[in-house]
């Protein structure tokens, strides 16, 4: 029997998710300046991912390129294949990839809640389990949240305290997700879950990211979320108060150094209960 011999790159290893532009863009331009390691900037368009690692070689820094759309099985499973070859294992994963549809969007309510729930959260979830057994014990996976993730934007108490219980399972949230997606068809989701899907998206996805802490405790994994602030973004449309730059600078630091798991943590670096009362209000001074 002949063995295959696999030249593995053993060095540190770190990915950013939707990373060729905005905030993305500049969380790897950040890790490419504090990380020592081999940084992997991520996109589904191979052509604007290139020129965005092209314009940080420019100032003489080395991000990896590699293809990845979250949404997509076979790209998820085409990229696992590489980082397993090359690396073996990673030691950082930043989850950023979204998308927000704006309140003057002409689409549908019930396509923006289904796409926006797809990228969010399901795909990020998937892209997420798969990548699991490529986290290196005391590595650490970061989820790029926002102020929409806090649970106090989800009027019903009853949601709430379902999607906050601590028994709460991975097939419990989607349930809860597939239970919101029914109340849109039927236009009835604004009393229980509210008026936005991007809140709904990503308060499920700070429930997954405590629920996979509590998971991956035993081997050391630290699993965080983190508002960086209103960035401004093609998301946006240039709206925000936050450059991508600024709003990078906690993120980073959550990913290289946590002090530990289970956290969400304000544009500002304050940790902040996820049940608790609307950070907007007492640290932002946002009259909510």
């Amino acid at each position: 029997m002949k063995l295959e011999i696999r030249n593995l790159i053993m060095t540190d290893v770190a990915v950013v998710t939707g990373s060729n532009k905005g905030l993305g863009f500049a969380l790897v331009k950040r890790l490419c300046e504090k990380f020592h390691g081999i940084v992997y900037l991520t996109s589904r368009d191979s052509k604007r991912g290139f020129e965005a690692c092209k314009k940080l070689k420019e100032i003489n820094l080395s991000p990896q390129f590699y293809e990845l759309d979250i949404t997509d099985d076979k790209s998820i499973t085409k990229f696992i294949t590489y980082i397993k070859n090359k690396h073996g294992k990673i030691d950082i994963l930043i989850n950023n990839a979204g998308v927000l549809f704006l309140k003057d969007a002409s689409e549908p309510k019930l396509f923006q809640a289904e796409q926006t729930l797809l990228v969010n959260f399901y795909s990020l979830v998937n892209f997420t389990e798969a990548m699991l057994p490529l986290i290196k014990d005391n590595g650490t996976i970061l989820n790029i949240s926002s102020s929409s993730g806090h649970l106090s934007r989800i009027p019903s108490n009853c949601i709430r305290q379902r999607i906050s219980a601590p028994d709460l399972t991975l097939p419990n949230l989607k349930d809860l997700m597939q239970e919101y997606i029914e109340c849109v068809k039927t236009n009835t989701e604004n009393e229980l879950w509210g008026s936005s899907p991007y809140v709904v998206s990503k308060v499920a996805v700070n429930a997954y990211t405590f629920m996979l802490n509590k998971a991956l405790k035993s081997k050391g994994i630290r699993v965080n979320c983190v508002h960086p602030g209103y960035v401004i973004s093609d998301m946006t449309h240039g709206a925000g108060s936050v450059t991508p730059e600024d709003g990078a600078v906690v993120p980073i630091q959550l990913a290289l150094n946590p002090e530990n798991g289970g956290l969400y943590v304000w544009h500002d670096g304050t940790l902040v209960p996820w049940d608790g009362p609307d950070p907007r209000g007492y640290i932002d001074k946002i009259h909510c």
